[in-house]
């Protein structure tokens, strides 16, 4: 059998929702001739019957609504294919999965996500949280379209980019003394008690080497994994510590305060893609409004996040 054009059953389906030509021409907005050409061609193709000419009328055969049950239901799928185009489009389909480390998940990503999907009603979000590590290892794996860590690895399965740089900040219990400086640094800290972040993250040893520089010695009380926990041990009344900026601005705790500490100890945070994996646009949308937002709290924190970028020197 001829194959059949995708035009020829179009006419078909428009004269069997019209009934006669001349509908069906004003349906598919070409010419009368041209249906009738083109409905002539389907009946030739397919060689059965498909109707009766009855003066101007065309009356289906049994076997023209057969076909035409078949032809819905394949016009169906392509109006389904169009609807969910169009929904991707305008970003009203789709799913945004993103792994993120605690620093940056537990307060502002939240609200990041919930900002986006304002805009986005129709995508479905995910946000899973672990280390930073793992974050990679998932990203690396394909299993989530972005990613956010503090680790700057070099993989060929990812593709990665700086989200910010910032400077560590120092937590301080609200009634220590130390409360009322603007500034902390190395020697205000001797022999405090220190709670410390734990040897499996590396900005632990840029704050090692800090003290050391400066020759001077902590109290270290606690290591903990996340700058989350060292500020529950501050508000605990276990020490002080240093921890990142971002889990600073978003910790729920009036006994505490938080400031810039001195030298620029640098804690990053990195967006981290698939790299074999074009970006969707949901992702690429989602990652600027990630960026601009940042710049946002940046501007709203009193200085206490200072982005590298954003400074003319550290």
């Amino acid at each position: 059998m001829t194959k059949l054009s995708y035009r020829q059953v179009e006419a078909f389906r428009a004269v069997m929702i019209a009934g006669t030509t001349t509908g069906a021409a004003e349906l598919l907005y070409i010419s009368q001739p041209a249906v009738s050409r083109l409905l002539n061609d389907f009946e030739a193709t397919v060689n059965v019957k498909l109707f009766e000419r009855h003066h101007k009328r065309l009356a289906p055969t049994p076997e023209a609504l057969l076909l035409f049950e078949e032809v819905e239901r394949s016009f169906i799928g392509i109006d389904r294919l169009a609807t969910m185009a169009e929904e991707l489009r305008d970003f009203q389909r789709g799913s945004l999965k993103v792994a993120a480390m605690p620093a940056i998940a537990l307060g502002f990503l939240p609200r990041v996500m919930q900002k986006f999907s304002d805009s986005h009603q129709g995508v479905s979000h995910t946000l899973q949280v672990r280390s930073s590590q793992q974050v990679a290892d998932w990203i690396a794996t394909q299993h989530f379209d972005v990613g956010i860590g503090a680790i700057n690895v070099v993989d060929p399965a990812l593709s990665v980019e700086v989200l910010g740089e910032a400077a560590l900040v120092c937590a301080l219990p609200a009634r220590h003394p130390l409360a009322k400086k603007a500034v902390i640094v190395p020697e205000d800290l001797r022999d405090q008690p220190f709670i410390s972040l734990g040897p499996e993250q590396s900005v632990r040893y840029k704050v090692d080497e800090a003290f050391e520089q400066a020759r001077v010695s902590r109290q270290l009380v606690f290591d903990t994994q996340l700058s989350h926990v060292a500020c529950s041990f501050v508000d605990a009344g276990a020490g002080v510590a240093l921890v990142d900026p971002i889990t600073a601005l978003h910790f729920p705790s009036a006994n505490l305060v938080f400031r810039p500490f001195e030298p620029w100890i640098s804690f990053s945070y990195h967006l981290l893609f698939p790299a074999s994996r074009p970006r969707s646009r949901i992702t690429q949308e989602f990652s600027q409004l990630l960026r601009s937002e940042l710049a946002l709290l940046t501007e709203q924190s009193s200085g206490l996040l200072r982005l590298k970028d954003m400074l003319n020197t550290p």
